[in-house]
């Protein structure tokens, strides 16, 4: 396992898991995100590709938002809920800017061992973050057998990072993860939520320590950074690097100047202040030259400043990662301040911020609030190591990990331009009265448990059917004449607003937008179930996903395959039901009560797909129960023994419905049928 670090590699690699674990459920939020970058990290995350997520309908990436962003569906990337912002008059941020993801991933042999993952981003969750931006990214983590002394830094950061989703969850929309079924999310959450409570608690004592993980909901995140550097006790240093992908400022009315910018000279006299930096000593601002706001014409002001000049450098790719020619544009936001040693070389006393927050006002120098403060985050790093120059010692350089080191810009540079200015978008993803539907095999999409009520109420919310009617209402919620949708649309009124939004559907198995389920054979269902907690790659094609499926549509259903089969003879069925509910007892026994749940969820949509099978339908005709042996004591984990645990009861109510699937409910044992 790995501590902080600061490494030039691709933002999708911090979604793997570490050997021999596998993803379990994780929280992100950042600005903005697409589906072409979600899509590849649940595949890191969960180690299944995006066909077999659809298959599966389980929640494992819970996503927050700026509101601004459109919405996400499970049809677009499934596995993930985005989740909307609960209240429009409720929004305690100018932005939602905050790059932060909390991943938590358990051992596939051994379910007591756990590893958590924070990861900080300058960069959005997207393609364009990974294909052409200039961003840095950093990762701590801590696993069951670090929970002690050596790593109470690390615990210390990620308790800080989880009371920040914490106050985040208060904002956004969870109703879908609490549904109350094993794959909404809400279990998986949960156990997530265990093994950040056991930082939390550990020995070692993470309160001792000030965390590096930072925000700004308290305080400007510029004070929590200097903060953090003071508490380490550093001394003042000769040297800053100062980066960031957006400024304040942009071209007045005539077009012929800028604001002057006021951040960048604020933050060295607040180190200064610090006792951080020195009087006499060297700065750098970095700048993507194409778009750099007000710096494309200050350059000679901030150059020949009386307070301190500051040298503006067009910022460079790291050479070691993106090779002599890239184009990538600077998007990442650091300080990086150290003492240059003359005798080694090397970067001493240094410090480094990494994050979201840009050299502007909202980003760096206000806390959060509605009109004023973005909600940022970041992590401040204390490398050690680093050097100035290689020397051919195979020393690891600044310029390595961080942007710097490109040439000085003149005012009269033919690539300066203050670029773009950022227009607010038109999106709007709040939350629906309802969060998800239950579909009912009646053709009834029922309203179920939502959890805490929001202020509209659900009765004067519509669904609309595939024609854009509404649907009629019934006692239990809204009659659907279709097949089973993955998504519903719902329409309802919001302060005299009239608003729209896509909700999932939670299928009869508890599959939150799933594909249909067609009919498999015997031998199909064995592998589904002795491949879990895996999966399978499910019958058709691993396409990115259909037209409708992107509009958040209900999907189309998959041919269903002929079901039938080849007849076998009455002693072939019996052979061969027995041999695969023989082996999947074998694998039953085995399935830790961490899985239980979601075991109980495999085998029932897994036995219903062979209801129709030759086999099934010769047992019924021989008047005999197939199921009856998975009822015995020891076809059962010790922990689902007992009849009145909750584990049994799932268990046997898996049963019961199975039985009335396969149509054998009230047939002879096959214990007593020799």
């Amino acid at each position: 396992m790995n501590s902080a670090r600061q490494t030039p590699r691709s933002l999708l690699s911090y979604f793997a898991p570490p050997e021999d674990f596998v993803g379990v459920f994780g929280w992100l939020c950042g600005f903005s995100a697409d589906a072409r970058f979600l899509n590849e990290a649940m595949n890191a995350f969960t180690g299944l590709s995006m066909h077999q997520r659809m298959h599966m309908g389980e929640i494992r990436l819970a996503l927050m938002l700026d509101p601004g962003e459109p919405a996400l569906l499970p049809t677009a990337v499934p596995g993930l809920s985005h989740l909307p912002l609960r209240d429009p008059t409720r929004r305690p941020f100018r932005l939602m800017h905050a790059k932060v993801g909390l991943l938590g991933y358990r051992h596939e042999q051994d379910a007591t061992k756990w590893c958590v993952r924070l990861v900080v981003s300058t960069g959005n969750w997207t393609r364009q973050t990974v294909e052409d931006s200039l961003d840095v990214a950093c990762e701590v983590e801590v696993s069951s057998d670090q929970v002690g002394p050596d790593h109470a830094q690390e615990c210390a950061d990620i308790k800080a990072a989880t009371k920040f989703f914490g106050a985040l969850r208060e904002l956004y929309d969870t109703r879908l993860l609490g549904a109350g079924t094993p794959l909404s999310g809400g279990d998986a959450a949960e156990d997530l939520a265990t093994w950040l409570r056991s930082c939390a608690r550990s020995r070692n004592n993470p309160d001792a320590l000030p965390p590096r993980f930072v925000d700004n909901r308290r305080h400007p995140l510029l004070n929590e950074i200097l903060d953090r550097a003071r508490a380490q006790h550093c001394r003042p240093n000769d040297y800053l690097a100062m980066g960031s992908g957006f400024y304040e400022g942009q071209p007045n009315g005539s077009g012929s100047g800028c604001a002057r910018p006021t951040v960048p000279l604020n933050v060295v006299r607040a180190l200064k202040s610090a006792n951080l930096l020195k009087e006499r000593c060297l700065v750098e601002l970095h700048v993507e030259p194409s778009a750099c706001q007000s710096i494309s014409t200050s350059v000679d002001y901030l150059g020949e400043h009386p307070d301190h000049a500051i040298a503006v450098h067009a910022a460079v790719p790291p050479k070691s990662l993106y090779g002599e020619s890239s184009s990538r544009t600077l998007h990442a936001k650091f300080l990086f301040c150290a003492n240059r040693s003359k005798r080694t070389g090397a970067c001493n006393n240094a410090w480094l911020y990494i994050g979201s927050g840009n050299f502007t006002p909202a980003g760096m120098m206000v806390r959060m609030s509605q009109r004023g403060g973005n909600l940022e985050a970041g992590m401040v790093l204390f490398p050690q190591g680093l050097f100035w120059e290689d020397a051919g010692k195979g020393r690891f350089m600044v310029q390595d990990r961080l942007p710097i080191g490109g040439p000085p810009l003149k005012a009269d540079a033919p690539n300066l331009a203050s670029g773009e200015a950022w227009q607010p978008r038109g999106a709007e993803n709040f939350a629906a009265p309802l969060a998800f539907l239950l579909w009912r095999v009646e053709g009834v999409l029922a309203v179920g448990q939502q959890g805490e009520p929001l202020s509209l109420q659900a009765e004067d919310a519509e669904v609309l059917d595939e024609s854009g009617e509404a649907c009629p209402r019934v006692p239990s919620g809204y009659a659907w004449s279709g097949t089973t949708p993955r998504m519903a649309r719902m329409r309802w009124r919001d302060a005299g607003v009239v608003r729209e939004a896509w909700v999932p559907v939670i299928d009869e198995f508890g599959r939150v937008a799933a594909t249909p389920l067609g009919s498999i054979e015997l031998v199909e269902a064995e592998q589904q179930l002795l491949s879990f907690p895996g999966t399978p790659e499910p019958e058709g094609p691993d396409s990115e996903m259909d037209e409708d499926d992107a509009e958040g549509g209900s999907g189309k259903p998959e041919a269903r395959r002929h079901a039938g089969g080849r007849l076998v003879s009455q002693g072939a069925a019996i052979r061969q039901m027995m041999g695969m509910l023989e082996r999947i007892a074998l694998r039953q026994v085995e399935v830790s009560a961490a899985d239980w749940p979601r075991w109980c969820v495999r085998l029932e949509q897994t036995l219903s797909q062979i209801r129709d099978s030759s086999a099934v339908t010769q047992f019924v005709a021989m008047g005999l129960n197939p199921l009856s042996p998975l009822r015995a004591v020891p076809f059962r984990p010790s922990f689902a023994e007992d009849p009145t645990g909750e584990a049994a009861f799932r268990y046997s109510a898996v049963l019961n419905r199975l039985e009335q699937a396969w149509k054998t409910n009230g047939l002879a044992n096959l214990e007593g049928s020799a």
